[in-house]
């Protein structure tokens, strides 16, 4: 199994979230620690746990625990590479630099490598609701790097803010450094974005997607060109973007001829792993071993 789509402080379970908490003399609310996927209601609330919750790792070393603490857990599920996002200005607004967090995220691979046989990659990211001048400023922190664990860039973020044109420049930057593009398009917003995106930012792959059937030209667009989507079936779930697996669009992107590959998201808070998603897009006739086929055509890692 490959999981292609997950925010690495997303997948931080309550039991790190509480330790790192202590460790880092931060004071937050019991109630997060007991509240299934830490408690949010609909997708601004989610935003907002998400940056409380995260804000407990603060350091290098709480980086490469998370990081290893997913890695090991999803190595025992059957996953054999996961490509994890970050946002490097997140971590150097707390006295992370950026080296030291490519670093912290390779001493994780190198040991999950080696004690589970399991491999990752990192995806530098913008967070779209901060703005252009910041998704530029994140890739030029990005494109500065020769790392090998460091393979791509990204927009994450609320879809509802800015266009993807609006992003042109950042894309731009990461795209001459060699670094490979995807982002966010078609989970909140309709499906014209989707191609914009696309055409505008040179996409590789498109986060989510999922609104491009509201649209026949988008539909055959993506199957003719090939564009792998990152589907997050649980995460849809969660946020209420449909009501139920079989009502998923998942299945009219199958039909359509789209390339449909997985990921968790942000799992601690939408309470999936890859085995659940796997699981859920057999819903649609997808084997196992096509997922797996699309996602090893589709990752990021030089071959």
């Amino acid at each position: 199994m490959i999981d292609l789509h997950v925010h690495l402080r997303g997948t931080i379970t309550p039991k790190m979230a509480r330790r790192l908490a202590e460790r880092n003399s931060m004071n937050l609310d019991a109630a997060l620690w007991t509240s299934k996927g830490y408690g949010w209601h609909d997708f601004t609330s989610f935003l907002r746990a998400y940056d409380l919750v995260t804000s407990v790792i603060v350091t290098a070393q709480d980086l490469e625990e998370v990081a290893y603490d997913y890695l090991s857990r999803s190595a025992q599920l059957g996953t054999t590479y996961v490509e994890f996002m970050l946002s490097p200005p997140d971590l150097m607004r707390v006295g992370v630099a950026f080296d030291d967090q490519l670093a912290a995220l390779s001493a994780a691979r190198d040991r999950a490598l080696e004690l589970y046989s399991i491999d990752c990659r990192m995806i530098a990211t913008a967070v779209r609701h901060l703005g252009p001048e910041a998704a530029i400023q994140a890739a030029r922190i990005a494109g500065g790097r020769r790392h090998d664990i460091l393979v791509g860039f990204g927009l994450t973020g609320d879809e509802r803010r800015f266009s993807p044109s609006d992003f042109k420049e950042a894309f731009r930057i990461a795209r001459s450094e060699g670094l490979r593009p995807t982002a966010h398009a078609g989970e909140h917003r309709g499906p014209d974005t989707i191609i914009e995106a696309i055409d505008v930012l040179g996409l590789e792959r498109v986060g989510h997607g999922i609104r491009a059937i509201e649209s026949e030209d988008v539909l055959r667009q993506l199957a003719s060109a090939k564009v792998p989507l990152e589907v997050c079936l649980s995460s849809n779930l969660a946020l209420n973007l449909c009501s139920s697996i079989r009502a998923h669009p998942a299945g009219p992107l199958v039909e359509a001829g789209c390339v449909i590959v997985l990921g968790t998201d942000d799992p601690s808070f939408f309470s999936t792993d890859i085995v659940t998603e796997y699981r859920l897009a057999a819903h649609f006739g997808l084997s196992a071993a096509e997922i797996t086929a699309q996602a090893k055509a589709a990752s990021f890692r030089s071959t």
